[in-house]
């Protein structure tokens, strides 16, 4: 997931402001809890520093009042360390983020697993213990859906960057008992065939109707 500029943010609020009011009424589309319209991306960040995944930014994004809060994990060996970019060193162990956890009630973790999802998604099953709870899983393929909810996870995130623009299974995540879809902020238009709580991804500026992943943005 890559943040978008301000432009794309401007004109995607510009461009549904008629209809705001309509979309607000549709409750389907937004988050049960309004605490929940803002995820902190691969653990929120600054102008200084995205993608960190780390343990500052964890803590800075609890601070902040954040309820979700998304990283980027990838296999290791046997193991999930917390990384976007796998050229760049590893951020944060998945014991880190347990011990995290421990520390700090509170906060969910959505993942963004960068290699095999299922086989990432065992491997924190079983470092998870008493956190399962505590971990929303992406899924990028509807075929994900089953085995993860097999494992004991909650009901999923679809999310469709990884899908090519104008091939997103729309009517069969409909008929799933999904969290919510995730979507690259140019496809918002996409939205309007949801029936699931609805979030753009990334932007820092905030856009009415839309739960939103951000780099910058806080919760009220």
């Amino acid at each position: 997931m890559v943040s978008r500029p301000l432009l794309l943010a401007v004109a995607l609020s510009a461009s549904i402001v008629v209809g705001a009011y309509a979309w607000s009424q549709r409750c389907v589309h937004c988050p049960a809890d309004p605490g929940e319209l803002l995820v902190a991306h691969a653990g929120g960040g600054d102008p200084s520093g995205i993608y960190a995944n780390d343990e500052a930014s964890l803590d800075a994004a609890k601070a902040n009042g954040f309820k979700l809060i998304e990283l980027d994990f990838a296999q290791e060996g046997d193991t999930l360390v917390l990384q976007h970019d796998l050229s760049k060193p590893v951020a944060m162990s998945l014991d880190d983020l347990i011990r995290w956890l421990d520390r700090n009630p509170g906060p969910k973790i959505i993942t963004d697993i960068k290699s095999d999802n299922l086989a990432g998604l065992a491997i924190l099953k079983a470092a998870a213990g008493d956190h399962l709870e505590r971990f929303i899983p992406q899924i990028y393929s509807l075929d994900e859906y089953t085995p993860v909810i097999a494992m004991g996870f909650q009901a999923p995130i679809f999310t469709v960057y990884r899908i090519r623009p104008g091939e997103e299974p729309v009517a069969e995540a409909n008929k799933l008992p999904l969290r919510a879809v995730t979507m690259p902020a140019e496809r918002y238009q996409l939205a309007d065939r949801v029936t699931h709580p609805v979030y753009l991804h990334t932007l820092n500026e905030r856009v009415p109707g839309f739960g939103l992943y951000t780099d910058f943005l806080i919760p009220d």
